[in-house]
């Protein structure tokens, strides 16, 4: 590869940058370090795999392939590889955030966060626990995961800070909540970083713990939710009112005129409309005050594109969005969808299909190690884009997506130095004891929640 010419500083930072993300990444694990670091490389250049022994295909792994396996059981046995792992990832992007500064966007002047789960099927296993997970073709048999993750870049860009498995007995928006606050009372909370996430966490038992740890959240509603005017001034007698007038979203006639409407005009002939409320309050939280945002949106010909306006609703301690950025900084939300589709159908974040008492830790990290990958991906960019390359035929756009990245990540291990590793020579195992027998794993039937019901009366 050749280099432009007065450009070789800036390529030696961009290696020194990468580098330091490598060494992180190998030194957070409690054993195994260089196995484990071989398989973050054989998953960042492919092939696709369906299961973990898939990566032994790849040009760049160098080890049996008993090696990963036994890695990640050794990896997982102290029970802080984990925890290393995320804390490292974090503390290499605050030593380095001045030089990825231009690597990184803002959003109407805010840092997005978003929140969201997704399936891990398990359909065939007995082993371990398992309950019912919501994806997009239904509800299916395995484990769920809460991704908490940076968005940085416009598109799939979105950086996974945390991806955890979901206890079968909780459901997303109860472990997304404890997720976050753990997160935030580990690592704080900035006045410019904005929580976006889906309808699913915008009700008062969610928002309450958020709010309290000073998260600032802007989330989609139902269309069909309730919410009310601030109490009207005390009477004078009779108990004081904590709501006043109840707004039903569904119903346009309970709905009072908005404090702000701005019309935005698009450069392709369609517009939306922004209307904003800021002060209502719910039901189950009628002591807070809450901002609610309308969007309508219209074609060319000036009819609406959707039939229902999207309804947001923010609450923070810092000033609500204006009106001009709220929709996009909800329709950046749905990156993280390309985010995780690209991690399941290309570096294979659902394909450890682990079993055993310690499957569990087995799969956190397994879940981690992918996410890893894009954040490798995400620093091998300003080498690629410090390389004077003759394009390859297939890459179009010229822009640097995930997928792309993940084609060119041969090239960038080339220009580190980095090859497959050449195994040592090993004796042979001594094996099992003779006469060594072991107990069959514990089966589980498959975890079911349902809906708790008031106490009733016992008849005597």
């Amino acid at each position: 590869m050749k280099l432009y010419a007065g450009s070789m500083t800036r390529a030696d930072g961009a290696e020194e940058i990468i580098r330091d993300l490598r060494n992180r990444m190998e030194d957070s694990f409690a054993a195994s370090g260089q196995v484990l670091m071989n398989a973050l490389d054989a998953l960042s250049i492919g092939p696709r795999i369906n299961s973990p022994f898939e990566l032994v295909l790849s040009p760049v792994w160098g080890y049996h392939w008993s090696s990963l396996y036994a890695g990640i059981t050794r990896a997982t046995q102290d029970g802080h590889s984990v925890d290393r792992l995320r804390r490292e990832r974090l503390d290499w992007l605050r030593q380095w955030s001045e030089q990825l500064e231009q690597d990184m966007t803002t959003v109407g002047g805010w840092r997005l966060r978003v929140l969201d789960a997704t399936n891990y099927d398990r359909p065939q296993t007995e082993t371990v626990r398992l309950g019912y997970a919501h994806g997009c073709e239904g509800m299916r048999v395995g484990h769920a995961l809460s991704i908490l993750s940076a968005r940085v870049e416009e598109g799939s860009w979105h950086l996974p800070l945390e991806t955890a498995v979901i206890p079968v007995e909780e459901s997303p928006t109860q472990f997304g909540v404890r997720q976050v606050v753990a997160y935030v009372e580990a690592q704080g909370w900035q006045a410019d970083e904005l929580l976006a996430v889906d309808a699913h966490y915008t009700n008062a038992p969610t928002l309450k713990p958020l709010h309290e740890r000073g998260v600032n959240v802007l989330g989609r509603v139902s269309s069909k939710r309730n919410f009310y005017l601030p109490p009207p001034p005390y009477a004078g007698r009779g108990r004081p009112r904590v709501r006043g007038k109840k707004i039903k979203l569904c119903d346009g006639r309970t709905i009072p005129d908005p404090d702000q409407t701005q019309r935005v005009e698009g450069t392709d002939g369609r517009a939306y409309e922004v209307s904003q409320w800021t002060d209502v309050r719910m039901q189950k939280w009628p002591e807070q005050a809450l901002c609610l945002y309308r969007v309508i949106e219209y074609r060319v010909d000036g009819t609406r594109r959707y039939q229902r306006p999207l309804w947001l609703l923010y609450v923070g301690s810092t000033a609500a969005p204006h009106l001009t950025a709220v929709r996009s900084l909800y329709e950046e939300r749905f990156g993280i969808e390309h985010s995780i589709r690209f991690q399941k159908g290309e570096i294979g974040l659902v394909a450890g299909q682990f079993n055993g008492p310690e499957s569990i830790e087995r799969i956190h990290l397994w879940v981690e190690m992918v996410a890893t990958v894009m954040w490798l991906l995400f620093a091998a960019r300003r080498l690629v884009k410090c390389q004077d390359v003759t394009w390859p035929a297939w890459w179009k756009s010229r822009k640097l997506t995930p997928g792309t990245m993940r084609r060119l990540a041969g090239g960038v291990l080339l220009k580190l130095g980095i090859t497959a590793p050449q195994p040592q020579v090993r004796g042979k195992s001594a094996g099992r004891a003779k006469g060594q027998k072991f107990e069959p794993r514990k089966r589980y039937r498959v975890y079911r929640k349902r809906k708790s019901h008031a106490s009733r009366p016992q008849l005597a």
